[in-house]
């Protein structure tokens, strides 16, 4: 199926021009997955274009082929310029549906000039060996070896029967990691013929292995998997193409996180040529030693970032195994946060002792400058190191593979110092980036699930806790919502159709908040909330008896973040509003307010604005447009002699002057869709 031109011809800032262009590609899309459900497009021919394409997203693995089925590699227009290859002229662009929901163009390697590109050397030789230390980087091991003695910790080992091949070793091997990845996913049951492992399970994880045997250069035949509708369903009212829709995206996301940690971890040809030509004949390697002549500065990053990784590791078990007996535990307890829900969430607590945690890791063979890095010590001057975290309850804070990155901690009521202390940044963590929770609650987001944006993580703890159905509740780490924590937010969840919902102080300093918010918020198109509670009360609350109706029953009841905003605005104005002049100045600010806000919610916010000020609702739109698209200011004419410039164009009239433009010539808005030209 191929895409009409016409159909999908950029029309810039026009209304109509991208509204057409996303309807088109949806359908295109929904005509896809519907070849999925009934069978006429194979499950393992969309896995192909998904070791493609899987890094634009499900959806797009559908779209490109789609409209190109021959594509292998595509990527924007000036990406390809940064690859020092040129988009050829005349060629038509495939469109995708970018993560901000709106219509890009695209090109595939085949229509493009330039230098042959050097690809990553693979060795197939040495798939085993890359699985294992992809294992090991996500804190798995990997045991082949019969009669090994193991003594780390069970539900970390994964055993592979050692007389597989080497294909069937990776494939089981990955099909467990994609299991355990998934939060709260569990390992296949021993056996060859566990019975546990059927159905979407048994695709999702199949299919994650299909795509890293592609990454690996290594043979995908031996896997077979049956038609969708065996486990999607075929009933309409099941909902077959979301179940897959679902599933698709899991396995893309999963897939692409294993294959970029592949890729950051194979040596480049460049570097393969460099090694190889610089290392004495028969030479062998020491581990962790750079042969003479290799430069390559990407290697020893990696092995920093494994360190730090696994130093996180020890100093969240050492956190964890001083919880017991602290009055973490019973601070926890007393906010309604039982045992299990303390298990549940691997929360810690950082004993007393100004060294005691820097004792522990340094016995376990880490070095102080990783400690350092990893923000778990600080060192002032040239004085000893000293903890970063002590006496404080301690939550986790996660990246998106699941891996601790840093922690929040909070003190005593009784203590001095900040109330709480995040991770100082790291090459790892950064405050701004990062959702407590989102790890934890992402396999939950869905359309009727909506993420829901508190202030600390009890306040994420008890939400997940007491409404999971509801809400995937996640904390900003102590600072308002920033673009990098939705842009993270995004990858996760289908914002466009989830939405989001703010969990806010009722009083005027939480409303300011939310307004202040939406500057950042303005860029979902689904529907954006606030939750507003009632005074002295946050979402904690929840897990306590006396408060948990009253606090349920906000976090159940969310406004419009726009109503708040436009009320806001004509607040300012007072109540009551009793004079013309006072209703003509609210509905000017609230007509700004209401520009810049999305279409879809104008016609709204127009009759709430009409009835509030006691306008008509014609004068409330023309104030909008006013706002949305100013009157010019008229500017006399001017000639300009020294600086020539394209005349007026006069009535017609013979009679009539023309008249030149002050300044350079202004440059006429393409209508076209054709590629700039190329400098020669």
């Amino acid at each position: 199926m191929t895409v009409p031109s016409p159909d999908l011809t950029d029309q810039g800032g026009q209304e109509d021009g991208p509204r057409r262009q996303l309807e088109i590609l949806k359908g295109i899309a929904a005509h896809a997955e519907t070849r999925l459900v009934r069978g006429d497009l194979a499950w393992k021919d969309w896995l192909e274009q998904a070791s493609r394409h899987g890094r634009h997203g499900f959806t797009n693995t559908l779209l490109i082929p789609a409209q190109m089925s021959s594509a292998t590699d595509v990527r924007s227009y000036g990406d390809w310029q940064k690859q020092q290859r040129q988009v050829r002229r005349g060629e038509t662009g495939i469109r995708i549906i970018s993560q901000k929901g709106r219509a890009r163009t695209v090109f595939d390697i085949t229509q493009t000039d330039g230098e042959p590109r050097d690809e990553r050397a693979t060795d197939v030789a040495k798939s085993w060996e890359q699985a294992a230390r992809l294992a090991a980087g996500l804190g798995f091991y990997a045991d082949r070896i019969p009669g090994w003695a193991y003594l780390g910790r069970p539900e970390r080992r994964i055993t592979v029967d050692s007389n597989l091949d080497e294909a069937p070793a990776v494939t089981f091997l990955v099909h467990q990691l994609a299991h355990v990845l998934r939060p709260g996913g569990r390992a296949d049951a021993p056996g060859p013929d566990s019975s546990a492992c059927h159905g979407a399970r048994r695709a999702y994880a199949d299919s994650v292995a299909y795509l890293v045997l592609a990454e690996l250069g290594l043979p995908v035949a031996h896997l077979n998997f049956p038609s969708p509708a065996l486990w999607a369903g075929t009933d309409a009212r099941a909902n077959p193409a979301a179940t897959i829709r679902a599933v698709g995206r899991e396995i893309i996301r999963t897939g692409t996180k294993l294959r970029r940690r592949l890729a950051a971890k194979r040596p480049s040809p460049e570097r393969v040529r460099r090694t190889s030509a610089t290392a004495p004949e028969g030479a062998t390697k020491a581990p962790g030693r750079a042969t003479p002549g290799e430069t390559d500065a990407a290697a020893p990053s990696e092995a920093t970032r494994e360190r730090l990784l696994a130093a996180l590791a020890d100093a969240h078990h050492f956190y964890r195994d001083g919880l017991a007996g602290s009055w973490s535990t019973d601070y926890l307890a007393g906010r309604g946060v039982e045992p299990e829900v303390q298990e549940r969430w691997e929360v810690g607590h950082a004993r007393q002792g100004r060294r005691t945690l820097l004792d522990h890791l340094r016995r376990l063979g880490h070095a102080d400058q990783i400690l350092v890095e990893a923000g778990l010590v600080r060192r002032r001057d040239q004085a000893d190191p000293f903890d970063v975290f002590r006496d404080r309850v301690l939550f986790p804070l996660r990246n998106q593979e699941g891996a601790v990155v840093g922690f929040i901690g909070r003190r005593r009521d009784d203590a001095d110092g900040p109330k709480y202390l995040n991770t100082p940044e790291t090459v790892l963590f950064r405050k701004g980036e990062t959702l407590f929770g989102l790890h934890e609650g992402r396999n939950r987001l869905a359309p009727t699930v909506r993420p829901l944006i508190v202030e600390g993580p009890l306040d994420a703890i008890a939400v997940n806790t007491v409404l999971p159905e509801t809400y995937v509740a996640l904390a900003p780490c102590g600072t308002a919502i920033t673009s990098a924590q939705l842009d993270a937010l995004a990858d996760a969840a289908n914002l466009d159709s989830s939405g989001l919902v703010l969990a806010l102080d009722g009083d005027p300093a939480g409303r300011a908040g939310a307004v202040r918010a939406s500057r950042v918020l303005s860029r979902i198109s689904g529907p954006v909330e606030v939750a507003l509670l009632p005074p002295s009360r946050d979402p904690a609350d929840l897990l306590a008896p006396e408060t948990r109706a009253p606090v349920g029953e906000s976090l159940l009841s969310p406004v419009p973040l726009a109503d708040l905003i436009i009320d806001e605005s004509i607040d300012r104005f007072g109540k009551n509003l009793d004079f013309a002049e006072t209703r003509l100045a609210a509905a000017r600010v609230a007509a700004r307010a209401i520009a810049q806000l999305p279409p879809a919610q104008a016609a709204r916010q127009v009759l709430r604005v009409a009835e509030r000020t006691r306008m008509d609702p014609s004068e409330v739109t023309a104030a909008v447009a006013g706002a949305i698209s100013p009157e010019p200011r008229p500017t006399p004419p001017t000639v300009v002699a020294d600086f020539p410039s394209p005349p007026l164009p006069n009535s017609g009239r013979p009679d009539d002057p023309v008249v030149s433009r002050p300044g350079p010539p202004a440059c006429r808005a393409r209508s076209d869709n054709s590629l700039p030209r190329r400098t020669t």
